[in-house]
């Protein structure tokens, strides 16, 4: 069963410096509020590879994650798969004006039809991509 998690809202700077916050990953422990260290493992030009240390309903653990450069528009993500998800990948969008971006992020889980999917696991990961969402619209009202 294929499930797409996805949140949009607007952030009042242009795409250009919503981007680079995307992109800026060594930052992500000073505004998400579950990221306890973050690094960056390699960066090219249209690709970053790194990882982020999650801490968040009394879970601990290391998530490697790496952002590809498909347009000026679009970054995709690939995330680990495991667990319940056979699959997982992600994209975040955007596009704006010099003083507003309307972006979004998306998920696609690729997993077993159980009912805790259902009615407890997809809920919970809707709630915090828009509160993941959330946060960065939030740093973007603070850049320059």
């Amino acid at each position: 069963m294929m499930t797409l998690v996805k949140y949009e809202t607007k952030a009042s700077c242009p795409p250009i410096k919503l981007f680079r916050l995307i992109n800026s990953v060594e930052q992500y422990s000073n505004f998400l509020s579950w990221c306890k260290e973050s690094k960056v493992n390699e960066r090219t030009q249209n690709a970053i590879q790194a990882t982020v240390y999650v801490h968040k309903y009394g879970f601990q653990f290391y998530c490697p994650f790496s952002y590809t450069l498909v347009s000026k528009n679009e970054i995709k993500v690939t995330l680990p798969s495991g667990g319940p998800f056979s699959k997982v990948s992600g994209l975040w969008r955007f596009q704006g004006s010099s003083t507003e971006t309307q972006f979004s992020f998306e998920l696609q889980l690729e997993h077993t039809d159980h009912w805790w999917m259902k009615f407890f696991l997809i809920p919970l990961l809707k709630k915090e991509v828009k509160n993941f969402v959330k946060s960065f619209a939030h740093r973007a009202s603070f850049i320059q």
